[in-house]
């Protein structure tokens, strides 16, 4: 027992020096992303936005216009890659006619690529909740510095690309020119959370 808490206790402290640790911890990030649809990575930043509105609310005293702001402020890159994600999830799907009609060949490379475009905003925004978890302590400290100073450059561009992305979800149906209820059922099945 004593040797197992020792090795436990070696491995918190130096497992960022480890490969082997750093490539498990890629191949489990890269399994969960892929396992999951986009709407359990929706439930991912509304569980790191309601920690947000913990700490900038309850744990710092802040505005609620404040804390709202800060809110958006810590998830407006992962909002920004769910919306894209989605974008891509809806346009480069089997359904949609443009798609559908296309050859086996052609089809494969598009569904690889739909797939590799959801992966890496799924990746990020579970690397993004992961780190936030394990330094919790450390994560309720920090305060954004910019709250009540202005949107930055990065941030109107992530609100563009939020607006684009809506604009597309929006107009799916006329720009693909797939059926509305198809769009929906697309919609459906990657954002409900439990739907695997």
């Amino acid at each position: 027992m004593k040797n197992t808490l020792h090795f436990s206790r070696r491995f918190a402290h130096f497992h960022d020096d480890m490969p082997a640790f750093h490539a498990g911890y890629l191949v489990l990030t890269f399994l969960v992303a892929s396992l999951f649809n986009l709407g359990a990575f929706a439930l991912l930043i509304a569980a790191h936005m309601a920690l947000d509105f913990v700490k900038y609310r309850e744990h710092h005293n802040y505005s609620l216009h404040d804390t709202f702001e800060g809110m958006i402020r810590e998830s407006l890159i992962d909002i920004t890659l769910l919306f894209v994600a989605i974008v891509f999830s809806v346009y480069l799907h089997h359904s949609v006619v443009g798609v559908a009609s296309l050859s086996g060949l052609v089809r494969a490379e598009v569904t690889l690529v739909r797939a590799a475009a959801l992966l890496v905003p799924k990746m990020k925004i579970l690397h993004h909740f992961l780190k936030v978890v394990s330094h919790l302590h450390h994560y309720m400290q920090q305060t954004q510095k910019q709250i009540s100073k202005g949107w930055g450059q990065l941030d109107k561009l992530c609100f563009l690309f939020v607006g684009i992305s809506v604009f597309l979800i929006v107009f799916a149906s006329a720009i693909t020119g797939t059926d509305q209820s198809t769009i929906n059922w697309v919609l459906m099945e990657e954002m409900i959370p439990w739907n695997i």
